[in-house]
């Protein structure tokens, strides 16, 4: 399975760079680890939302 962030070691990603990554995605073809990792990038998408530094939306 292509790997398109860096481990869980690193450095967390910004939302707008995970937000770039799951564009690249999508743009190839569908396949089950092309979900798996859309899934992954969704998992670390949340986390990159929900930090106690974002504002929550009014």
């Amino acid at each position: 399975m292509p790997r398109y962030l860096p481990t869980r070691d690193a450095a967390r990603p910004s939302a707008d760079r995970i937000n770039q990554l799951i564009r690249r995605l999508m743009g190839l073809p569908a396949s089950r680890e092309r979900t798996a990792e859309y899934q992954r990038y969704l998992v670390l998408w949340s986390d990159a939302t929900t930090q106690d530094d974002v504002e929550r939306a009014a």
